[in-house]
């Protein structure tokens, strides 16, 4: 790819070693994010609310702190793209975010559980780990060839779930143990380890570019809401529609996973609920790191965009069945074949938006693509807590609208890609 501005797309091939060194961070990134959606915070907020509003409450939470983080992300992303010290272009604002997220874990340390700590925690928490996020996600473009980019996705993803392995596994562990003040330290000292390697590993990469300005925070603010129109893009805003459609779908679940286990399942044993989240969080992820890995590799020789496609339509119609699994061996089947999907799209997904943003301004539109994550994490929890406790406590009438409204989803964003984003 060659921008307006005339750079070029890096061309130098990278060892495996460098690709997998500078994608650390989003292992310590979603032990927190993953431990916390998919568990922690679930069960925080089920403990300061009612069985009648922990949806809503989960939702309207989430949609609040998800959709002010991704704001946060975008600034972070341009004020990453105009740095030009010494230090590089991002590592600076990847290490802040990380060391600023660090208290906000451990609050639930130093004070008693109530629902404005848990606000404040899960708010403070996406707030500055987005504010690394937007610094670490243009490097895929700032510095991997074009050839080299789905299997660097494909490690970020796999190291993703690997991440969301630990949340899932060891976390939810350590509470069933009552060893929750050892979580949040071990929390704690796995993401700030991994940001550590990731910026050790980019250190020789990492360079401004030779014009950069830098930026104050009002102008990278107004900055945000301002796009400038460029040739060729139009086939990127419609990857950004298509990636939020997609993640509309994906993330409904992420978070309600648990209400199906003990309203639908029947699992409300303390101890027999987070070993079935253990158990399932750990073959759904399992599945999904072989399918990331694979499909960013495969992206690299026979394209993107189909992919995709493919792994779109295959969750449609896995959700479509999902709200008949009445067993737990059922539900694991359904489980995993959505993990395969989901993660094919985590890998492949970023690997064809570093293909389409313009070099010159890659944090800028990377967190643009981003945006579409965000959002749709932002605004899926909502809907989908409402559509839960339409009839009060989640029943499976309401999971079976849950499921449709998200197969709906992922059908309308399969049409988007394959009628209006370039098969890269």
């Amino acid at each position: 790819m060659i921008s307006v501005s005339g750079l070029t797309a890096p061309t130098k091939r990278l060892s495996l070693r460098t690709l997998i060194l500078t994608s650390t961070f989003a292992l310590g990134a979603n032990i927190v994010w993953l431990s916390y959606n998919i568990f922690i915070l679930p069960v925080q907020v089920q403990a300061v609310t009612t069985e009648a509003t922990k949806g809503i409450v989960l939702g309207a939470l989430v949609g609040v702190a998800v959709g002010f983080a991704a704001i946060v992300n975008i600034v972070a992303a341009i004020i990453s793209d105009h740095t030009n010290g010494r230090f590089g272009r991002r590592r600076p604002l990847l290490i802040w975010g990380t060391l600023l997220t660090l208290p906000f874990v451990l609050l639930p340390v130093l004070f008693p559980l109530t629902l404005p700590l848990v606000a404040m925690q899960y708010l403070g928490m996406q707030l500055f780990t987005n504010v690394a996020a937007g610094a670490w996600q243009p490097t895929l473009a700032d510095f991997v060839p074009e050839q080299q980019r789905g299997i660097s996705a494909g490690i970020k993803g796999v190291f993703t779930l690997v991440g969301a392995a630990i949340g899932v596994g060891l976390i939810t562990e350590l509470f069933a143990l009552n060893l929750q003040t050892f979580a949040y330290i071990l929390i704690v000292v796995l993401f700030a380890l991994m940001t550590l390697v990731n910026v050790v590993g980019m250190w020789r990469y990492d360079r401004p570019l030779p014009d950069a300005q830098p930026i104050k925070l009002w102008r990278a603010i107004s900055e945000t809401f301002r796009v400038e129109k460029r040739a060729g893009m139009s086939g990127f805003w419609w990857f950004v529609l298509g990636s939020f459609l997609i993640y509309m779908g994906v993330s409904g679940f992420q978070f309600f996973g648990v209400y199906y286990l003990e309203g639908i399942l029947h699992i409300t044993n303390a101890n027999a609920l987070d070993h079935a989240v253990q158990i399932t969080g750990l073959i759904t992820l399992a599945v999904s790191v072989i399918f990331a890995l694979v499909a960013g590799i495969l992206s690299d020789k026979i394209g993107r965009r189909n992919i995709i496609i493919i792994s779109v339509l295959a969750a449609s119609v896995v959700g479509l069945f999902f709200p008949f699994a009445r067993t737990f061996a059922i539900f694991l089947v359904f489980s995993a074949f959505y993990g395969a999907s989901n993660g094919v799209i985590l890998s492949v997904d970023t690997a064809l938006s570093s293909d389409l943003v313009p070099l010159e301004e890659a944090g800028k539109y990377m967190a643009y693509a981003n945006l579409a994550v965000g959002v749709a994490n932002a605004v899926a929890p909502p809907i989908f807590g409402l559509i839960l406790n339409f009839q009060g406590a989640p029943t499976l009438t309401s999971f079976i609208v849950f499921f449709a409204v998200s197969a709906i989803l992922f059908f309308a964003s399969s049409g988007v890609m394959a009628f209006k984003v370039p098969n890269r």
